[in-house]
C-alpha cells in the first residue's frame, strides 16, 4: 500500500490508516449511523473533510494511484465486472494468498446504497490494514494457493505475481459491480473480518452459505498454544491503530502455564515437568523449555538442576506488584490525557471488545479483556519505558494470582463501568479524574483479596504503599 501514498501529505496518510482501522473493526454495525463520516470524525478527533476523503480513498484506492497503471491494467476486466449485479460469495486467506470470489445474482433485494457502500468500504479497509502488501514476494509453495470454484469474477492476491495496487483496484471494481444492498456483503463476513483484522486476516475462510460460526481451528483464539501454520509477517505499519492482539511465544506459553497452574492446582514450590507440559500443550519440549527459561529469567518460575518450580509467593509479593502497577498506571494516564484523540483509538476499540465479552463471556474472559484495555492505554501514552514496565508488571500479577489460586476479579459490569469512566476522563483531558478512578479500581481489587484471604493479604501494607 505504501506506493499508493508516495508524495501525499502525511496528515492524509495517517487519517487514512486511522479511518481504515475504525471501518475494518466495525463489523455489521458499519452500516449504521455510528459509522457515518461525522461520527468517525468525532470518534477519532479528525476533521470531517479528512475523514470523508479517507473513506473515499479506502473504498476506491484506484483514485489515488498516481500513475494510474493499476487502474488502466484492469481495463479489460472492468467490462465483465460491470455486468453485475454481483454478490461477494467467498473471502479466503491462505497465507500468503488472498482470494475473493463474486457471483451474479438474479433475485434482487431492496436497494440500500448507503449501507452497501459502508459495508464495501469495511471490506476494503480490512485489506488496507491487513499488512498483506508486505507479505513475502517469494512464490508460495505448490498446493498452498486456494483453488476456488471456477468463476470469471474471482480475484486472487499472490505476492510477486502482480501488484497490490492492481489487486485492490480489481476488488474495488468488483464491489462496485455488486447489487447495492446489504446482502451483497453479508454480516457474517463483516463479523469475521472484524475479529481477524488484528491478526492480519490470517484464518479468514468464509464461504457464503457455510456455517457462520465455523472457523479454522488452528486460527481461532484459544488459551492453548498452537504452532502457526504460516510465518508471522510482523505488525503492519498500516495497522498500528488496531488493538495489539499479537502475543510473543513466551507470552503464549505464560498464558498456557497460568491456565495449567489453575486447572492442575499447582502450589508454590511444586515442580513443573517440561515433558508433561509439552504433552499438555501439544508443543515440543525445546519450545516449552525456552519459554519456561524466559519465565524463570523474569522471576515467574524458579529454575533448578532438574527443571522448574513454581516460585514461593506471599500476599506481600502481590501487594508489592499492585502498588508498583498502580503508580506506573497513574503516570500512563496523565500522559494519555494530553495525547491526540486518535492515539487512543486502540483503547476505544479494546473497550468495545470488553463490552462484548461482558455481555456474552465469562468473568475470566472479561478480566482478560480488561487487562488488554489497560495495556492499550499504556501503549497510547507515548511513554515507551512506562508501557514496557506496565506490561511486565501485568504479566507478573496474572501469574502470581494464578499460583495463589485467588478469584479477585470484580463483576464484569463493574469492569466495564470503571473502564468507560477512565477512558472518558482521559479523552476529555481530565487526568486527575482518570487517576482517581484508576486508584479506586486497584484499591477495590486489593481490598477484595484481603477480604477473601485476610491472613494472606495485609490491608495496612497496601494503604502504606498506595497512598
Amino acid at each position: 500500500m505504501d506506493s499508493l501514498h508516495r508524495g501525499r501529505p502525511r496528515v492524509q496518510e495517517t487519517a487514512d490508516d486511522i479511518v481504515a482501522s475504525v471501518l475494518a473493526t466495525a463489523g455489521p454495525r458499519v452500516g449504521t449511523s455510528a459509522y457515518s463520516t461525522r461520527s468517525i470524525a468525532e470518534l477519532t478527533g479528525l476533521s470531517q473533510s479528512l475523514t470523508s476523503r479517507a473513506v473515499s480513498r479506502i473504498r476506491h484506492p484506484e483514485t489515488i494511484v498516481e500513475d494510474r497503471s493499476a487502474s488502466a491494467s484492469a481495463g479489460p476486466e472492468n467490462e465483465a465486472e460491470a455486468r453485475g449485479p454481483l454478490h461477494l460469495v467467498e473471502f479466503w486467506v491462505e497465507f500468503p494468498c488472498i482470494t475473493l470470489r463474486f457471483q451474479p445474482v438474479t433475485a434482487l433485494g431492496t436497494p440500500r446504497p448507503r449501507v452497501f457502500e459502508r459495508r464495501a468500504a469495511s471490506v476494503m479497509a480490512a485489506l488496507w490494514v491487513s499488512g498483506a502488501a508486505s507479505w513475502s514476494s517469494e512464490p508460495p509453495a505448490k498446493g498452498l494457493i486456494h483453488d476456488p470454484p471456477e468463476a470469471s469474477h474471482t480475484v486472487t492476491w499472490v505476492p510477486g505475481e502482480s501488484s497490490w495496487e492492481r489487486f485492490l483496484t480489481r476488488v474495488s471494481n468488483l464491489l462496485s459491480a455488486c447489487e447495492p444492498a446489504p446482502a451483497a456483503v453479508p454480516s457474517p463476513l463483516l463479523q469475521r473480518l472484524a475479529s481477524r483484522v488484528g491478526h492480519g486476516l490470517h484464518g479468514v475462510r468464509w464461504v457464503r452459505g457455510s456455517d457462520p460460526g465455523g472457523e479454522n481451528p488452528s486460527a481461532s483464539d484459544s488459551n492453548r498454544v498452537t504452532v502457526a501454520e504460516f510465518p508471522s509477517p510482523g505488525r503492519s505499519e498500516r495497522s498500528r491503530w488496531l488493538p495489539r492482539v499479537e502475543l510473543s511465544a513466551t507470552e503464549q506459553i505464560a498464558i498456557a502455564l497460568r491456565k495449567e497452574m489453575t486447572d492442575s492446582g499447582f502450589a508454590p514450590g511444586d515442580r513443573i515437568s517440561v515433558s508433561a507440559m509439552a504433552d499438555r500443550l501439544g508443543l515440543d519440549s525445546g519450545t516449552i523449555r525456552t519459554g519456561m527459561r524466559q519465565l524463570a529469567d523474569d522471576g515467574l518460575l524458579v529454575a533448578h538442576d532438574r527443571g522448574f518450580r513454581v516460585p514461593q509467593l506471599t500476599g506481600a509479593d502481590v501487594i508489592d506488584l499492585y502498588a508498583s502497577r498502580l503508580h506506573v498506571g497513574m503516570v500512563i494516564l496523565r500522559a494519555c490525557a494530553i495525547q491526540p484523540k486518535h492515539r487512543l483509538l486502540p483503547a476505544r476499540l479494546a473497550l468495545g471488545a470488553l463490552e462484548a465479552v461482558a455481555r456474552q463471556g465469562s468473568r475470566v474472559d472479561a478480566g482478560e479483556a480488561d487487562l488488554r484495555f489497560q495495556q492499550e492505554l499504556a501503549e497510547a501514552s507515548g511513554l515507551t519505558q512506562s508501557a514496557r514496565s506496565f506490561h511486565a508488571l501485568t504479566l507478573r500479577v496474572r501469574m502470581f494470582i494464578s499460583v495463589l489460586q485467588l478469584d479477585y476479579s470484580p463483576a464484569a459490569d463493574r469492569l466495564v463501568s470503571d473502564d468507560r469512566r477512565i477512558l472518558s476522563a482521559v479523552l476529555e483531558g481530565r487526568s486527575k479524574d482518570a487517576v482517581r478512578i484508576w486508584r479506586t479500581k486497584q484499591d477495590n481489587a486489593v481490598r477484595h483479596m484481603s477480604a477473601v484471604a485476610p491472613d494472606t493479604f495485609d490491608a495496612a501494607l497496601w494503604d502504606s504503599l498506595s497512598h
